[in-house]
């Protein structure tokens, strides 16, 4: 079993202002997601963060010292959105310190996430 940290924003800290969906409706798309790699049978630990750099990097340390990653996704809204690069970029050099033989994945949004896992675990059965 591949033991996954999947790290993306928490849907309060999306700016949904010029998205084409709600709140509600990013929150149930993120539900499903998971629901999708937990009946997968990865063992997986949601880490939601802010956009603030300092406050996320405490939260993704703490994640990955929980225990031995295989995978460590980086969500698209972390990744795609230029503000947030500064994030990004603090996020893969943590995970490449504390957990350098996880594999990394990318997400384009919830409903992909499981086919990025797969990707990355070399398991697209």
């Amino acid at each position: 079993m591949n033991r996954v940290l999947l790290v993306g924003l928490a849907p309060e800290s999306v700016d949904l202002s010029d998205a084409p969906i709600d709140l509600a409706t990013l929150k149930e798309r993120i539900a499903v997601g998971n629901a999708q790699v937990a009946d997968a049978g990865y063992d997986a630990l949601s880490c939601e963060i802010g956009t603030g750099v300092d406050d996320a990097v405490t939260q993704v340390r703490q994640a990955l010292q929980k225990q031995p990653w295989d995978i460590v996704m980086i969500g698209g809204g972390i990744r795609a959105i230029p503000a947030h690069t500064e994030l990004f970029e603090a996020i893969v050099n943590l995970v490449h310190e504390l957990a350098p033989g996880a594999r990394f994945a990318f997400n384009a949004g919830p409903d992909t996430t499981l086919a990025a896992l797969r990707r990355a675990a070399d398991d697209r059965g």
